[in-house]
C-alpha cells in the first residue's frame, strides 16, 4: 500500500469520536445537574404558594371584620410563604434553566409568580391588614383627619401595586406553559381580582372622608330612621329624622324631629319634580308626605325629596343623606352596647327589633314610643361619635347592614356620590347585563299598623323559552306568609295591628311590585293559582305590575308574576329585594310552559 493511499489514523483525543461522545455526555451530565439542582427550588416555590395564596383572602376577610390582629396574622404567615418561594427562584441554577426552550418559559413563569406574589403581600395585603378601624376611632369627639390622610396614602400605593401585579401577570404567555403552571397564574391573578373592589372601596372612602367629616368646611346630614315593621320599597316608613352637622372631624346632632304627621306635616304637594311614572306607580305620598319618602326604590329620589323637606322645614340645606332601618340599628348595638329605657329596661341587639317595632307600645303610648325611638337613635350615635364603641364590631354591623341594603348614602357632591354606584349604599332598582335578567321585587305595607315583623317571604324566578310562541317566559313567583297566630294577634297592641280599623286584627295588607328589565312585556298576575287584578306602570323604563292582598293571620299567599323577556336567550335570573325584618329566600327555577 502506498503513503497515498495509507489511512493516517489521528490521536484519540484529537477525534472527534472522543469529542462528541464526550461533549454530549458532559451535557447531558450538565442537564441532570441542573435538573437535580432546579427541581427541588420548583417543588418548593410551588409549595409554598400553594400555602400561600389562601391567607390573601384570610387577612382581607378579618380586615374587613374589623379585627386587625387575625388580619395581621394573615398577613405575616403569608409573608413567610412567599418570602420562601421568591427565594427558591432565585439562584443562578434556575436561571440558567430559564433560558432553555419550552422548560425555561415555566420557569420563568413560576419565578414571576413568587415574585408577585410576595410583593403583593409586602405592600398590599400587610399594609391593608395595618389599615385598622381604630385609626378613625374618635378621640374626644373628634376624628383624627390627619391620620385619615395618611391611611389614605397607604392604601393608594397598595392599590398601585396591587394593578401592577396584576398587569405583570396578565403578560405571561399562559399558552406556552404547562397546564399546571398555567393554572397557577390564573389563581394568583383571580386572588388580585378578588382582592382589588375592596381596596378600591376602601381607597375611595378614605380620599373623600376627611371632606364628609368637615375637613374642608363644615358640612350638615340629615339621619333618617325607618321602621322595618312598616315595610317600603326603600326599606320602611320615616319614623324620625335627624340632622347632623361635621366640622373637622367632630360630629353631632343638632336637631331631630318625628316622622309623624303631627310633627311633620305633609306638604300641599310634591316638593321637587317628579321622574316620568313615578306618581303612577306610587301615587300615595310620594314626594309630599315624609312618612312615604321610601316609597320607590330610588334612593336618590327619597333623598332629593327629604333634602327639599327639611331645607323648606328648618332653612339647613342639607350635604347628604343617611337612612338606617330597625334592623341595621339592632346590628349597630353590638358595637354601642346596651341602651337604658324609661322604664329601667335596656334595648339591646336580642330585643331591639321586637321592642322598637311593637313591645314597646305594650308600655308606653305612641307619641312616647315616638320620643323613646328618637332617643335611642340620638344615644346610639352619640356613643359612635365619641368613640365609646366596640369599632371591630361597629365595622362588622356596618358592613352587614349595607350588604343587606339596610343602610343607605345619598350626598349632593356629584364627585362623592359617583364613589357609591354599583355599592349596596345606592339604592337604585336593579340593572340587567348581556347575561343577568335582574328583577326587584318590593313591598308596600297598607296596614294601619307595623305588621311586617311577622311576614316572611321567598322569592323564585324561573324561565322557559316555550316552544307554543318561540318566546322566553320569566316567571317571578312571590310567597307571603303572615306568621301570627289568631290568638297572637289579640295580645298585640292596636299599633301595630292598626286595632281593625281598616283591616281585621291580625291582618296585613300587602301591595307587591314586580319590576323588569327595561325592554320587557308585563303579562298578568295569578293569586295562588287564580288571576288576579293588578295595575301596570312604568318607572323610568322599567315596566312595574303591581297587586294588593290581605293576608289573614297564619295565612299565606303566592303570586306569580308573568314576563315576556326582551330576547329568546336564556340569561341569569337574579332579584333586588325589599330588606324586611325577615331574610328573603331568593331561588331559580326550570319554568314549565304546559
Amino acid at each position: 500500500m502506498s503513503a497515498r493511499t495509507r489511512r493516517v489514523r489521528r490521536p484519540l483525543l484529537r477525534s472527534a469520536r472522543f469529542w462528541v461522545p464526550v461533549s454530549l455526555a458532559a451535557v447531558l451530565v450538565g442537564l441532570a445537574w441542573l435538573a437535580v439542582t432546579v427541581t427541588p427550588s420548583v417543588l418548593t416555590a410551588r409549595d409554598e404558594l400553594e400555602k400561600a395564596i389562601p391567607y390573601a383572602a384570610a387577612a382581607q376577610k378579618a380586615a374587613t371584620s374589623g379585627d386587625a390582629a387575625a388580619a395581621a396574622a394573615a398577613g405575616a404567615e403569608m409573608r413567610t410563604h412567599t418570602a420562601r418561594a421568591r427565594a427558591a427562584t432565585q439562584s443562578r441554577a434556575w436561571t440558567m434553566v430559564e433560558r432553555m426552550p419550552w422548560v425555561g418559559e415555566n420557569l420563568a413563569a413560576v419565578r414571576v409568580a413568587a415574585e408577585e406574589a410576595d410583593r403583593l403581600t409586602g405592600e398590599v395585603v400587610i399594609p391593608m391588614a395595618d389599615v385598622g378601624v381604630d385609626a378613625i376611632r374618635p378621640v374626644d369627639g373628634r376624628i383624627d383627619l390627619a391620620a385619615v390622610r395618611t391611611l389614605s396614602t397607604t392604601v393608594s400605593r397598595a392599590l398601585t401595586v396591587a394593578d401592577l401585579s396584576g398587569a405583570r401577570l396578565s403578560l405571561v404567555d399562559r399558552a406556552a406553559l404547562l397546564p399546571q403552571v398555567a393554572a397557577g397564574i390564573d389563581r394568583l391573578a383571580g386572588e388580585i381580582a378578588t382582592l382589588r373592589p375592596s381596596i378600591v372601596s376602601v381607597d375611595n372612602g378614605l380620599k373623600v372622608l376627611p371632606a364628609v367629616l368637615g375637613g374642608d368646611g363644615p358640612r350638615n346630614y340629615l339621619l333618617l330612621f325607618q321602621n322595618s315593621g312598616e315595610v317600603m320599597p326603600g326599606g320602611g316608613t320615616i319614623d324620625s329624622l335627624a340632622e347632623v352637622h361635621a366640622d373637622n372631624g367632630a360630629l353631632t346632632i343638632t336637631r331631630q324631629s318625628s316622622g309623624s304627621a303631627e310633627a311633620f306635616p305633609a306638604f300641599p304637594g310634591p316638593v321637587v319634580g317628579m321622574p316620568p311614572g313615578s306618581q303612577e306607580t306610587y301615587p300615595d305620598g310620594l314626594g309630599s308626605r315624609v312618612q312615604s319618602l321610601t316609597r320607590t326604590p330610588r334612593f336618590d329620589l327619597s333623598s332629593k325629596i327629604a333634602h327639599e323637606m327639611w331645607k323648606q322645614r328648618t332653612g339647613v340645606a342639607v350635604d347628604g343623606v343617611i337612612a338606617v332601618d330597625t334592623v341595621a340599628l339592632s346590628y349597630i348595638m353590638a358595637a354601642t352596647g346596651p341602651i337604658d329605657l324609661p322604664d329601667g329596661s335596656k334595648l339591646d341587639i336580642g330585643n331591639a327589633v321586637s321592642m322598637l317595632l311593637g313591645d314597646l307600645y305594650a308600655t308606653f303610648p305612641p307619641e312616647e314610643v315616638d320620643a323613646i325611638s328618637q332617643s335611642v337613635v340620638a344615644m346610639a350615635f352619640a356613643r359612635i361619635a365619641s368613640g365609646d364603641v366596640d369599632m371591630a364590631s361597629l365595622t362588622a354591623a356596618v358592613s352587614r347592614a349595607g350588604d343587606e341594603q339596610r343602610i343607605r348614602l345619598w350626598g349632593t357632591d356629584a364627585g362623592e356620590q359617583s364613589l357609591l354606584k354599583g355599592s349596596p349604599f345606592e339604592g337604585e332598582p336593579p340593572a340587567s347585563t348581556t347575561t343577568t335578567d335582574a328583577f326587584g321585587v318590593y313591598f308596600i305595607d297598607s296596614t294601619p299598623g307595623r305588621m311586617q315583623r311577622f311576614m316572611t317571604q321567598g322569592v323564585d324566578l324561573a324561565q322557559a323559552v316555550c316552544a307554543a310562541d318561540g318566546k322566553r317566559h320569566v316567571r317571578v313567583r312571590v310567597s307571603l306568609a303572615n306568621t301570627v297566630t289568631p290568638d297572637q294577634a289579640l295580645t298585640l297592641p292596636d299599633s301595630v295591628t292598626g286595632g281593625g280599623a281598616s283591616t281585621a286584627i291580625g291582618s296585613m295588607r300587602v301591595d307587591t311590585l314586580v319590576y323588569a328589565p327595561p325592554g320587557s312585556t308585563m303579562v298578568g298576575v295569578s293569586r295562588n293559582g287564580q288571576p288576579a287584578p293588578s295595575i301596570i306602570t312604568t318607572d323610568g323604563d322599567y315596566p312595574v305590575n303591581r297587586v294588593g292582598t290581605t293576608i289573614a293571620p297564619g295565612e299565606t299567599a303566592q303570586f306569580d308574576f308573568d314576563v315576556l323577556a326582551t330576547d329568546d336567550d336564556l340569561r341569569t335570573l337574579s332579584a333586588e329585594v325589599t330588606p324586611v325584618v325577615s331574610p328573603t329566600s331568593i331561588s331559580t327555577s326550570k319554568l314549565d310552559c304546559g
